[in-house]
């Protein structure tokens, strides 16, 4: 099995440093670039092509707790990981809101803890700290009984939109995916834009968290 292909943006504070020791130790892991910049982190993560990007939202202006959407929404072929504080709850939520699969806490989190988030998201699961304060659960309990009331049985995916999310939840690209079904990258984007609008989601990470949540998928 090839290491999961891991880029991580954030500035060198301690906290950072061992985060990147870490993820250089593990053999499962392939640490293929750093960036200090927000703007450097979107452009290594288009030219790398990661699997995870992950960013740190207390250290970084742009993608911190005053937009924390941006530092999921901005990469849409890689599964996200938000690095922050377990009491800045809206900022950790709305970016699970906005389709981030895991969470890193820079208050005493383990090696061990560090390496099984990494690979339940390349899995293509949700990863949560269990230490996180009872308002964010409570607020993401809240938002998976809105998003089950968002589909109806009018809204059910298709044959062929189900086969495009199960190879989007296993990983693949778009381009991937349209040489798995043997159709163009623009049939898959559109394929991909109906889904999102059943499944009652605007990204690629919320459509694979919903898609496993729903039994839509397997990962």
């Amino acid at each position: 099995m090839q290491p999961t292909r891991v880029l991580l943006i954030g500035r060198k504070t301690m906290c950072m440093e061992g985060l990147a020791a870490i993820l250089n130790t593990d053999p499962e892991i392939d640490l293929v670039g750093r960036a200090a910049e927000w703007q450097e982190g979107v452009a290594r993560a288009e030219a790398l092509a990661p699997e995870i990007v992950i960013v740190d939202m207390v250290h970084c202006d742009e993608c911190g707790p005053s937009n924390p959407s941006a530092c999921v929404s901005a990469f849409t072929q890689s599964k996200v990981i938000v690095v922050g504080l377990p009491d800045a709850d809206t900022g950790i939520v709305d970016a699970f809101e906005a389709g981030a699969l895991g969470y890193l806490s820079l208050r005493g989190q383990s090696a061990e803890d560090i390496r099984r988030v990494v690979a339940t998201v390349a899995s293509g699961e949700a990863a949560l700290d269990p230490r996180l304060s009872a308002s964010v659960l409570v607020r993401m309990r809240r938002l998976a009984r809105q998003s089950d009331g968002r589909m109806s049985r009018d809204a059910t995916p298709t044959d062929r939109e189900h086969e495009v999310l199960s190879l989007l939840v296993a990983g693949h690209s778009n381009r991937q995916i349209a040489q798995a079904l043997q159709v163009s990258e623009s049939t898959v984007k559109n394929h991909l834009h109906t889904v999102y609008s059943k499944l009652g989601v605007e990204s690629r990470g919320q459509a694979i968290s919903e898609a496993i949540r729903r039994g839509l998928a397997q990962p």
